[in-house]
């Protein structure tokens, strides 16, 4: 697609707010989004623990998924696709598109659900298992790796604060 110049704002060469406006609003107040500051502090914190189980071939996403489908599997029945996208907080278009290279990969599987043959079950393959359990170590490194880089204190009170932002922000079934 081509640009035009005159596509592209000049910057404001005026200081104070007034070059600092747009849409009725100051840019400098972007800055403490809160909804911002979480994608950017998640994204690093996504980056150590994708590192530390790249050699399981899983990513953080991944290995949550998975943590999820395999505890829920020890008292229940398998959960569905909408009681697993319920279960993370994710909408079930991005569960389907996590889901498919794990699937491809056979380390997790569905069929049809028992009580509604609409529904998918989903659950782990017995590869999938093994791959969790491989997982787990390089997933208790990465979470020390965190606690030691923010610290005890942060991690607690950042865990604490996350837990009740997330019910806040669930919405009732």
């Amino acid at each position: 697609m081509a640009v035009n110049d005159s596509d592209i704002a000049p910057p404001a060469s005026i200081p104070g707010s007034a070059g600092r406006m747009i849409g009725g609003v100051d840019c400098r107040d972007v800055a403490g989004c809160t909804c911002l500051r979480l994608r950017r502090a998640g994204r690093m914190a996504t980056q150590i623990f994708d590192a530390h189980l790249q050699p399981a071939g899983l990513t953080i996403g991944q290995f949550g998924i998975m943590t999820q489908i395999y505890g829920s599997s020890l008292s229940r029945p398998p959960l569905t696709m909408k009681e697993l996208s319920n279960a993370i907080g994710m909408d079930p278009t991005t569960l389907n598109r996590t889901l498919k290279p794990l699937e491809a990969s056979r380390l997790v599987g569905t069929a049809p659900d028992g009580r509604d043959r609409r529904a998918r079950c989903i659950h782990l393959t017995k590869s999938g298992r093994n791959r969790l359990a491989q997982a787990m170590p390089l997933w208790r490194a990465a979470d020390k790796e965190l606690r030691r880089t923010v610290g005890a204190e942060t991690s607690l009170a950042l865990s604490g604060l996350l837990s009740l932002a997330s019910e806040k922000l669930r919405k009732p079934e």
